[in-house]
């Protein structure tokens, strides 16, 4: 899997469907993991700074619920999943998101310069 940090309204976030199929979950389990996380009483302020809620379209056409995660969602999420392939998937999330959070830095650390 290629691209798993991703950025959305320039932040470097993952989805809850790039979540789901890296660790061989189904889509629909990981949806209520975060859901059942968002709607309880307990921390529910914290938990919906970690995940947004937003839609895509599947391959018939049909809207569907997913959620983006930032680092803090993923990492949340993602320390309950157990294995070899979670572990191999932790590893590579953690260094795509540096990869990712090092580009965005040195883009804002350049400054912008008129073309001569």
């Amino acid at each position: 899997m290629e691209n798993l940090v991703i950025t959305h309204e320039a932040q470097a976030v993952t989805t809850s469907l790039l979540l789901a199929e890296a660790f061989g979950k189904n889509h629909r389990d990981v949806l209520e993991k975060i859901s059942s996380k968002i709607n309880s009483a307990e921390n529910s302020a914290q938990y919906k700074k970690m995940f947004a809620e937003s839609t895509y379209t599947d391959r018939s056409g049909k809207q569907n619920k997913m959620y983006y995660l930032n680092r803090d969602g993923f990492t949340f999420i993602a320390m309950g999943f157990t294995g070899r392939k979670a572990d191999e998937f932790k590893l590579k999330y953690i260094e795509a998101f540096n990869r990712m959070e090092q580009a965005l830095k040195e883009q804002q650390a350049t400054p912008f310069k008129l073309p001569q």
